[in-house]
């Protein structure tokens, strides 16, 4: 549906052993799927939660800046730490073994580094590299990949960097990253963003693929941690989830 859509392309094909199943992209940009499976939905961007308050019919969800939005049900896809900490500044207790379960699913720490450059990198077809003894995970050609019209890249490091280089400043990270990464780029770097992800990889995968958290009013966490930690588990999860809502009342 997607590909008729035309909001996905299929990338490129593996050739190691297991590795032969496509990879895709969105399509004009990575941002097409999630504009499509949006629709017609109300979204509120740049808006950000700071507590989720139980009430007798629903959840109050308290805004940052101010205000408050209130819902008959709610579904939590950010990383569980993160869900966790928005009950907690709205009281809300959990069943002591749920909470231990969920408490003890840990995470991978990734930086990540999108590089503008004054000429095409170096990176051979299809544009995606996998690296194994170094600061880098993995590395892509945004331009070969057809997601930017301008020589770009973007650098993955690995965890164990990660995890080393937490504390340090962003820009000298930055710098360290692409100074690794040079063999492959073979260009000078115009501009570059670095972001520290705290919670990019799920270390360990939750025994459902969904928890409920609430039955009535219905507050359910799903994502990546739930299933697998790729696209395709968040997905199977977000299924599981929604069907899971859709049984305890909110069609």
């Amino acid at each position: 549906k997607w590909l008729n859509a035309g909001i996905v392309m299929e990338w490129f094909r593996g050739t190691g052993t297991g590795e032969g199943h496509p990879r895709w992209r969105g399509a004009p940009a990575m941002t097409a799927i999630a504009k499509h499976l949006s629709g017609n939905c109300k979204t509120m961007l740049g808006t950000r939660l700071i507590s989720l308050q139980r009430e007798q019919s629903g959840w109050l969800a308290g805004l940052e800046k101010g205000g408050s939005i209130f819902a008959r049900s709610v579904l939590l896809t950010p990383p569980v730490p993160q869900s966790l900490a928005l009950l907690d500044a709205g009281n809300f207790g959990l069943p002591e073994a749920l909470r231990t379960n969920l408490e003890a699913l840990t995470y991978e720490r990734c930086f990540a580094v999108m590089a503008v450059l004054n000429r095409p990198s170096r990176i051979p077809q299809p544009g995606c590299l996998k690296l194994k003894g170094n600061s880098i995970a993995w590395i892509a050609d945004n331009q070969m990949k057809g997601v930017s019209k301008a020589p770009a890249i973007t650098i993955h490091a690995d965890p164990i960097f990660s995890l080393e280089n937490w504390g340090n400043d962003r820009n000298a990270v930055g710098l360290k990253l692409l100074a690794a990464a040079a063999p492959w780029l073979g260009a000078e770097v115009k501009e570059f963003q670095v972001h520290g992800w705290r919670y990019a990889k799920p270390l360990q995968i939750y025994e459902r693929p969904c928890a409920v958290i609430s039955k009535s009013p219905p507050l359910i966490f799903a994502g990546d941690t739930f299933s697998a930690p790729r696209v395709e588990g968040a997905a199977l999860s977000g299924l599981a989830a929604a069907a899971l809502m859709k049984h305890h009342g909110d069609g």
